[in-house]
């Protein structure tokens, strides 16, 4: 059967070494076939729950990222490279796609189906809106703490879901949707993630994210809660099973 894994944590450290330790035991031995490489993985969907997610040990001992480099990716995603040419150097990036996602003002005009698309929209340019999804979630909860729809979105269906043109090699975000809650005067995230490298991203990704939830939870005046990453397609890489191995069988404090 090919069914999800749930990791119970109180730590990002603990959550991480438990999680490489079970998809490395139970993962499915799922082949990769894509046209650019071709390897072996340990696969299986995996929810991740910690507790308590700002607390120390963030990063396990093992894990292959320097606390300055994860603490570097963590601003990027919260405040943007120092630039906007520097944004532009990444195919994309987090920041841009939560902070300053393109959206076309006209799009919430049109009907479920087509009726008639091209009349309803004649002569109507596509005027770009960039929205801020995080600043808008804030101050939604800031109105309404009760709010449950809160949708934070990545995917701009066109780009990431169809190559085409001259982006027949781009890349799409891992990161599909966040959804913040409060409840019990918490912030609670949960996250979302189509694919996910277990062993070499999903430390900093975590990072990154709850770093994100901290920031929010800031905003607002309260606690961090829960975090709950859920990945449909979490994968250990043959290159990296001598070395989930050692971390399997790792006796510090994680």
């Amino acid at each position: 059967m090919y069914f999800p894994i749930i990791i119970k944590s109180q730590t990002l450290s603990e959550a991480w070494q438990m999680a490489v330790t079970e998809i490395m035991k139970n993962g499915h031995n799922r082949e990769v076939k894509a046209p650019e490489y071709r390897c072996w993985t340990k696969d299986s969907p995996v929810f991740i729950i910690v507790n308590k997610p700002m607390q120390d040990p963030r990063l396990h001992p093992l894990c292959p990222v320097p606390k300055e480099n994860a603490d570097e990716y963590m601003n990027h995603i919260i405040h943007g490279q120092p630039s906007a040419e520097a944004e532009n150097q990444f195919d994309y990036t987090y920041f841009s796609r939560l902070r300053d996602y393109p959206e076309c003002e006209h799009r919430a005009e049109l009907p479920g189906r087509n009726v008639n698309d091209e009349e309803l929209m004649a002569g109507k340019e596509c005027r770009i809106r960039r929205i801020d999804q995080v600043q808008m979630a804030i101050d939604t909860l800031k109105k309404d703490p009760t709010r449950r729809s809160i949708v934070m979105n990545t995917w701009i269906v066109g780009r990431d879901s169809m190559k085409f043109g001259k982006r027949e090699k781009t890349s799409s975000p891992c990161l599909v949707t966040m959804h913040p809650q409060i409840v019990d005067g918490k912030l609670h995230l949960f996250v979302t993630m189509k694919t996910n490298d277990l062993y070499n991203a999903w430390p900093l990704n975590a990072y990154g994210f709850t770093g994100l939830q901290e920031y929010m939870a800031k905003q607002l005046g309260i606690n961090v809660g829960a975090y709950t990453h859920f990945s449909v397609s979490m994968q250990v890489y043959e290159d990296m099973y001598e070395m989930a191995n050692e971390l399997m069988n790792y006796g510090g404090s994680g």
